[in-house]
C-alpha cells in the first residue's frame, strides 16, 4: 500500500459535497466511453438503412472504435503522468465530445467510420485519467472505497445503459434523427463535464520530470493491434489467413514491449509502462480478474439482444426493458457492496461471482432443456447476473488500485483499462464462435428460428460458466492483503 497522501485538492477535508460533484464529473468520462462501445450495436440496422451501408461497413463503426480504444490506453495513462491527469482529462473529453458530434452528423458511412476511429482514440486518452484521478483524489479509508465503488457502478451501468438507452433512442426516433442520437447524447455530458472540471478538480501530477517514450508507444500500439484486430475481425473472416498470423505474432510483440520497458525502467529512462507494477501479485491477479470477468459480461448482454430481437422478434424498446432488470439489480446492489467490504473484499467478490455463476447455470439449463422456452423465463437469470455483477465490480477496482504507489497510478490505470477492453474484445470474439456455430447447427437440424437462437444463447451461457470458474480460481489466489479494508 502507498503511504502517500492524495495530491488533489478535492481530497482535502472540509470541502464537503464539492468532492462528490468532482467524482460525478470524473466518472462521466468512464461512463460515456464504455457506453459508446455497446450503444452503437443497437443502431447498426438503422445505420445501414439511412446511410445505405453494407453490413461489413456498419460493423466497422464498432470495430474501429474498439481498436483505437484498445491500442491507445497504455499511452493515455502515461500522458496523464507527464502532463497532469486533469489537463489530459479535459483535453480528451473535449476531443471525445467533438468526435461524437462528427459521428452524429456524418453524411455518409465513410465519415462515420473515420469519426469512430477518432472517437476511440480520444476514449483511450480519457479512460485512464478516470482511474488515476479517483485514485489520486480521494483519501485512504472509507472515502476511497466509496469512490472506487461508485466507479464500479458507473462502469457496470454504462455496459448495460448502452444497450438499454440505444434501444430507447432508436425506438423514439427523436426529431427524425434515427441512429444519430446515440452519438449526440454525449454532447451535453461532455460540455457540462469540461465546464465543471476546473471548478471542482485540482491539477494532479507527479513532481517527477518524465518524457513520453515514443518507441514504447509504437511497440505497445503494434502489440495491441496484433491482438485486437484479429479478435474483432477474425470471426467475420472465418479465422483464416492473416487473423491467425496476427494473433500468433501478438505474444512475441508483447514480450518485446515488456523487455524494452523493463530495460528502460532499470536504467531510469522514463518508460511508457512502469514494469515495477508487475512485481505486485495483487495487481497481476486483479488485472486478470478484470480480463476474465469482463470477458463474460459482454457476450451475455450482446447475445441476449440478438436472442430477443432476432430470435423472439421483440422490439429494441422491449429488449431494453428486459435488460433494465439486469441494470436495475446492478444499480441497487453496487452501493450495498461498497458498504459490505468490511466483511472482506475478496469474500464479497467471491459471493458476486457465485451468484453470477448461478444465473448462468440457470440460463444454460433453461435453454437446453425447455422447448419452447418462453422469453420471460430468462428474467430471473438477468436478475441474478445483475446482482453478481454489482457484488463483483464495485470491490475489484478498490482491491487493485488502492495499493498502487502514486508514481505508478498512470501506468496502472492504462493496464487496467486495457484489460477491460481486452476482456470485452475476447468476449465478443468468443461470442462469435459458440453462438453462431450453435445457431448454424440448430438451423441445419430443422429447428425453428426462435429455438435455434435459444440454443445459441445457451452456448454463450456455457462459455460464461467456464470464464466465471476461472475467476473463482483467480480469486482464491488473490493475496489476503486485499481481503480487508484498505
Amino acid at each position: 500500500m502507498s503511504d502517500h497522501e492524495p495530491s488533489a485538492e478535492v481530497a482535502s477535508p472540509g470541502i464537503g459535497a464539492r468532492r462528490w460533484v468532482a467524482l460525478a464529473v470524473v466518472l462521466s468520462g468512464i461512463f460515456v466511453t464504455v457506453m459508446d462501445n455497446s450503444i452503437v450495436n443497437i443502431a447498426i440496422p438503422s445505420i445501414r438503412t439511412t446511410l445505405d451501408a453494407s453490413f461489413g461497413e456498419a460493423e466497422l463503426t464498432v470495430a474501429t472504435y474498439a481498436l483505437a480504444f484498445s491500442a491507445g490506453m497504455i499511452t493515455g495513462g502515461r500522458l496523464g503522468d507527464i502532463y497532469g491527469q486533469r489537463r489530459v482529462f479535459m483535453a480528451a473529453f473535449g476531443a471525445f465530445t467533438l468526435t461524437s458530434f462528427i459521428c452524429g452528423v456524418a453524411p455518409n458511412i465513410e465519415i462515420l467510420i473515420v469519426g469512430r476511429l477518432l472517437q476511440g482514440a480520444s476514449a483511450a486518452m480519457l479512460s485512464p485519467q478516470v482511474f488515476a484521478l479517483v485514485r489520486m483524489s480521494f483519501a485512504d479509508g472509507g472515502e476511497r472505497r466509496a469512490a472506487f465503488g461508485a466507479m464500479g457502478v458507473a462502469i457496470g451501468l454504462a455496459n448495460v445503459a448502452g444497450l438499454v438507452l440505444g434501444g430507447v433512442l432508436i425506438q423514439a426516433d427523436l426529431f427524425g434523427l434515427a441512429w444519430r442520437t446515440v452519438f449526440l447524447v454525449n454532447l451535453p455530458i461532455g460540455i457540462v463535464a469540461i465546464f465543471l472540471t476546473p471548478l471542482v478538480l485540482a491539477d494532479v501530477r507527479s513532481g517527477e520530470r518524465k518524457r513520453l517514450d515514443l518507441t514504447g508507444v509504437a511497440l505497445s500500439t503494434l502489440a495491441m493491434l496484433l491482438l485486437m484486430l484479429p479478435l474483432v475481425e477474425g470471426p467475420e473472416r472465418g479465422w483464416a489467413g492473416w487473423p491467425v498470423a496476427m494473433l500468433a505474432a501478438s505474444p512475441v510483440a508483447f514480450v518485446g514491449f515488456y523487455l524494452h520497458q523493463r530495460w528502460k525502467s532499470r536504467h531510469g529512462l522514463s518508460p511508457l509502462l512502469e514494469t515495477d507494477l508487475f512485481g505486485d501479485r495483487a495487481f497481476n491477479i486483479g488485472a486478470l480478474l478484470i480480463l476474465f470477468f469482463w470477458g463474460s459480461t459482454t457476450p451475455f448482454s450482446f447475445s441476449y439482444v440478438l436472442l430477443m430481437q432476432t430470435g423472439y422478434g421483440h422490439s429494441p424498446l422491449a429488449t431494453a426493458g428486459s435488460l433494465a432488470i439486469l441494470g436495475g439489480a446492478f444499480g441497487i446492489v453496487s452501493p450495498i457492496a461498497s458498504r459490505l467490504t468490511s466483511f472482506g473484499v475478496r469474500r464479497i467478490m467471491m459471493a458476486g461471482v457465485l451468484v453470477d455463476l448461478v444465473g448462468m447455470l440457470l440460463t444454460l439449463v433453461l435453454c437446453w432443456t425447455v422447448d419452447p422456452l418462453p422469453a420471460p423465463w430468462l428474467l430471473p437469470s438477468l436478475l441474478l447476473v445483475g446482482i453478481g455483477m454489482g457484488l463483483f465490480m464495485t470491490p475489484i477496482l478498490n482491491a487493485v488500485m488502492s495499493g498502487i504507489h502514486d508514481r505508478h497510478v498512470g501506468s496502472a490505470a492504462g493496464v487496467l483499462t486495457t484489460m477491460q477492453r481486452g476482456g470485452n474484445a475476447l468476449g465478443v470474439a468468443a461470442l462469435e464462435v459458440p453462438f453462431f456455430l450453435t445457431l448454424s447447427g440448430a438451423g441445419s437440424r430443422g429447428l425453428s428460428q426462435t429455438a435455434s437462437y435459444v440454443q445459441a444463447f445457451g452456448a454463450v451461457a456455457f462459455w460464461n460458466v467456464l470464464m466465471l470458474l476461472a475467476v473463482v480460481g483467480l480469486l482464491l489466489l488473490l493475496p489476503d492483503r486485499t481481503s480487508g479494508p484498505s
